[in-house]
């Protein structure tokens, strides 16, 4: 930013409740809060939910400026430009057909006042689209916040490559390879990292491949063929990506797996088989399952009955996979999943009354998940598409010693109104694992939808 014009930045509240660090992310530009912003935080405070943890986490943040000087003037930040609470002045009105007792519309009465009497750009900061469209109707420039918005773009590519025929056969036989070592015969555009995972076709027969994992040691990618007869209560997977996902569940060595496709690619019935798996033969004391209760109608708090009883609906998906794994339990042709671990015999014990009597596995609402600290524990977040990536980074620093986490979710179907494909904290923090090649973390993409030819093809055509 040196050497270039400083703008003014006018924050809605939204941008605060999203990211309470925000402040400190517009480098040396100059941000102005409007006041009916100070009264909407300070409505939200005392709420126990996400929301009103991050009103007053940036409420502290502005205390804390307050000391320093007078917002109402201006008070200097580290990064070089200015912070300053503006009123909506009555001489600079919005349009009559904008509701002038609608706290939005005072918003964009102080970016206009500001745009009308400052020499710099001013640009409105806004989750709202609705808000930043109105603001383009009134010549107002408008943003959304960019600071955490991810480059992924989601696309699957670049995990299969087609090499020789007798490479294949040598990665059988030696179950590891050099990637440099492997000729590949095809483009593949992506550029591997730590623990990604990568189907390799012999270019003269396509039914022979393996199945690898890529491991950066001291520099160097290998090539490592991975194991597809994992044995998983009641559940297999069924495609390749599925088998990649199984893999980097039951692997000690991945602290943190980040699930994302399309609905019914298996996401979270293999997360939930898998960890009540590894629970169930002693390589963690439990699991716990979470999902964010985002509401699609009512919110949580206006449902009947205790705290357990108003998360039932939310936590309804993971139910329902653990009762279809315990169905499958059932089976007599389900087999011994190890000789020390959990027999044939005691299948029929295990119920959902069971598993949670002998806290084996713990439902729990993210809304609770924060300041605890999960040790010995297999953590599951369903729906990790709807958290915000100041939310996604609380829960992760969340896992102890001997602790596991998976987040799942599809991009494309996010319930909060303020959060897309590209600044979710699902997409934003494996963004943030790949970037940093990470040795304890991996994303698989998933895009077959496995649940039913009427659910693949809903996905493929609505």
């Amino acid at each position: 930013m040196v050497g270039q014009r400083k703008k003014n930045f006018v924050l809605d509240t939204n941008v605060a409740l999203y990211s309470p660090r925000c402040l400190d992310t517009f480098e040396n530009n100059n941000i102005y809060i409007p006041a009916v912003v100070l009264e909407e935080l300070d409505k939200l405070k005392t709420n126990y939910d996400t929301k009103g943890y991050n009103a007053r986490e940036f409420i502290r943040k502005l205390e804390i400026l307050r000391k320093s000087g007078n917002l109402v003037v201006g008070v200097a930040l580290s990064a070089g430009g200015k912070l300053h609470v503006r009123f909506y002045n009555n001489s600079i009105k919005v349009p009559d057909d904008f509701s002038e007792s609608k706290n939005d519309n005072y918003i964009l009465g102080v970016a206009l006042e500001i745009k009308d009497n400052s020499k710099e750009d001013t640009i409105l900061v806004s989750k709202d689209v609705n808000l930043r469209i109105k603001a383009n109707v009134l010549g107002l420039h408008s943003e959304d916040y960019y600071h955490d918005k991810s480059n992924e773009t989601l696309i699957l590519h670049g995990d299969t490559i087609t090499t020789k025929d007798s490479i294949v056969d040598e990665l059988y036989l030696k179950n590891k390879l050099l990637l440099k070592e492997v000729p590949i015969l095809n483009d593949t555009p992506k550029k591997f990292v730590n623990n990604d995972y990568c189907l390799i076709k012999s270019i003269e027969n396509e039914k022979k491949s393996a199945l690898i994992k890529i491991k950066n040691i001291s520099g160097t990618n290998i090539c490592e063929v991975i194991k597809t007869d994992i044995p998983i209560l009641g559940i297999n997977p069924i495609n390749y990506r599925q088998k990649f996902l199984l893999n980097a569940l039951v692997d000690p060595s991945i602290k943190v797996v980040f699930a994302i496709g399309i609905a019914g690619t298996g996401k979270t019935l293999l997360s939930i088989g898998a960890g009540l798996t590894v629970v169930l033969n002693k390589e963690y004391k439990k699991m716990v399952a979470t999902r964010s209760p985002v509401p699609m109608g009512r919110d949580i708090g206006y449902l009947p009955g205790k705290i357990s009883e108003k998360m039932d609906p939310w936590l309804k998906p993971i139910y329902d996979n653990l009762e279809f794994i315990v169905d499958q339990l059932n089976d007599d042709n389900n087999p011994v999943i190890k000789e020390e671990g959990l027999l044939k015999k005691h299948m029929n014990e295990i119920t959902m009354e069971y598993l949670k009597a002998t806290n084996i596995i713990e439902i729990e609402s993210l809304t609770f998940i924060r300041g605890r600290t999960f040790s010995d524990t297999f953590l599951i977040v369903d729906e990790a598409q709807n958290l915000t990536p100041h939310e996604a980074k609380t829960i992760i620093s969340r896992i102890g010693k001997n602790s596991k986490i998976v987040l799942t979710g599809d991009p494309f179907q996010i319930d909060n109104p303020y959060l897309d494909e590209r600044d979710n904290g699902l997409v934003y923090a494996s963004e943030k694992f790949k970037l940093h090649n990470s040795s304890i973390a991996t994303t698989i993409y998933l895009d077959r939808c496995e649940r039913s030819e009427l659910a693949q093809q809903a996905a493929d055509f609505l």
